[in-house]
């Protein structure tokens, strides 16, 4: 189950500076608004406090004359002039109305509001009529309140429209820079993708095989350099592009000495294998050329025996051929040819196997149960490589039996080739009594260097080699513990053409 979660960069870095800008403008906006607010609520207590201190100093005489009409004026000349200004009332002491601005009386409600007499008083009010309006009053004493007190109302909304607006603009700053991060991140996350991707894209279209390869990245290193005074500025992912460009060509030669190295592992097989059938190759040659010597010693005694001598002669001919028939077929397969994959028919190879390996299959006593599926088709293969596994295969069994005589002097082995197909497969079969594997190592048994052979001392490398040829032919071989003793192995090698590759 894959628990992973793939994340553009682009999302990543919107992401981050989102997160960055609104914390920043968050944090910002308060102490904005803390300061400015502060700021304002200084000002307006100042600016009211001023007006009301004015009107209080010049209202002493109008009080002391009973001049009405002059502290009427005065107030109505504050009123005009100020538009911030809600109200103006002056009471006496007995806190009878001497002058006001209202249209009609004061309020019983505002004359109940700050009763101190002695005292400078703040109080804000809140006007019931309006939710969005309120007011600062401002109750200043005249003569220590022995003449009464003036009543200064001021507006709050144009103030608080002031801090609004600040805050919209910042508001507005912070929603720019948030809109510029976002390009910024779109940028950026294209800047440092473009490449990778790039490299990314090459990793996926990667072919060992291709003499392009290197040509082809260099053209991607340093896309996004830049170039100022005829010098490239290089960044980290430049850095890292000319590195996988690098690994590329590390990788392409480690690419070939593998390959090299795998073509000698197989031709070092091939001369392991060799050298366990020389004795048997020197049997199915000795024999003929024994019997070559017999009928040339016949002929010289009988020279004019024509009738017998042509009986000899035939006699020699099937030697010499079936001396030219076990030479060519280890020289076919002990050369080391340019690997190619044509049509061929398994059982070609098969008996090309069983006639290089008879003499073994013969001093082991072993006996041999062929089943051949009739009209196989062709695979595409290398004739070659397809006999060295079956070859390998076939002395692995005998190994096997071998070592299961050891312990059972008496034991008469089995080895069973089946050979079929399918609609996508022909498929080749071997199977053998002998002493089998562990169920527990069965896994293990085409790792390089596992062997648990006795009886002839091997690399471990047989059954690898073998794994490898099969894989490169496209096809697949699969071990199997038989269900009463023994090994077995199939192989399956794709009918169509396209196995070629």
């Amino acid at each position: 189950m894959n628990n992973k979660l793939f994340v553009p960069l682009f999302w990543k870095f919107t992401i981050a500076l989102t997160a960055i800008v609104t914390l920043f403008g968050s944090v910002n906006l308060y102490f904005i608004n803390f300061a400015v607010y502060d700021l304002f609520e200084k000002e307006i207590n100042r600016h009211g406090l001023t007006i009301t201190k004015s009107i209080a100093e010049r209202s002493v005489d109008d009080i002391l004359y009973d001049d009405l009409s002059n502290l009427n004026k005065l107030v109505s000349d504050k009123m005009r002039i100020d538009a911030n200004i809600a109200y103006i009332f002056i009471v006496d002491e007995n806190k009878h109305i001497l002058a006001q601005t209202f249209n009609d009386i004061v309020p019983i409600s505002l004359l109940k509001l700050n009763t101190f007499k002695n005292k400078e008083t703040i109080q804000r009010i809140v006007d019931k009529n309006s939710s969005n309006s309120s007011i600062r009053d401002f109750s200043i004493p005249i003569l220590q309140g022995n003449l009464g007190k003036v009543r200064v109302g001021i507006f709050e909304d144009n103030f608080n429209t002031s801090i609004n607006k600040i805050n919209r603009f910042f508001l507005l700053m912070v929603l720019l820079f948030l809109a510029l991060g976002v390009l910024g991140a779109f940028i950026f996350s294209y800047v440092i993708t473009f490449p990778i991707k790039k490299i990314s894209k090459l990793a996926d279209n990667l072919d060992l095989k291709s003499n392009h390869i290197v040509s082809e990245i260099n053209e991607n290193v340093g896309f996004f350099q830049t170039i100022i005074l005829n010098k490239s500025i290089e960044d980290e992912i430049d850095v890292l592009t000319n590195k996988f460009n690098e690994m590329m060509l590390r990788l392409k030669q480690t690419y070939s000495d593998l390959n090299e190295a795998q073509s000698s592992l197989i031709q070092s097989e091939k001369m392991a294998s060799l050298g366990t059938l020389s004795a048997g190759l020197a049997h199915e040659i000795n024999n003929p050329i024994a019997g070559i010597k017999n009928c040339m010693r016949r002929i010289a005694e009988n020279p004019k025996n024509i009738v017998q001598n042509i009986v000899y002669i035939e006699m020699m001919e099937e030697a010499v051929l079936k001396i030219e028939k076990v030479v060519g077929g280890l020289l076919n397969f002990t050369r080391k040819p340019k690997v190619e994959y044509t049509k061929v028919h398994l059982k070609d190879i098969i008996d090309n196997v069983l006639l290089l390996s008879a003499f073994q299959l013969e001093k082991s006593r072993i006996t041999l149960n062929k089943k051949y599926q009739e009209n196989l088709p062709p695979t595409i293969a290398s004739s070659n490589q397809i006999e060295q596994v079956i070859l390998n295969l076939l002395l692995n069994s005998i190994d096997a039996i071998n070592e299961k005589k050891e312990e059972t002097p008496h034991f008469i082995g089995e080895i069973y080739l089946n050979l079929y197909h399918n609609k996508e497969y022909v498929e080749f079969e071997i199977s053998d009594n002998g002493i089998g594997v562990p169920e527990d190592k069965l896994q293990a048994i085409f790792d390089p260097f596992f062997t648990l052979k006795k009886a002839r001392q091997g690399t471990g490398l047989g059954l690898t080699v073998c794994y490898n040829i099969i894989e490169q032919h496209q096809g697949k071989i699969v071990a199997k513990l038989n269900s009463k003793e023994g090994m077995k192995f199939i192989i399956s090698l794709p009918i169509n053409e396209t196995s070629t590759a």
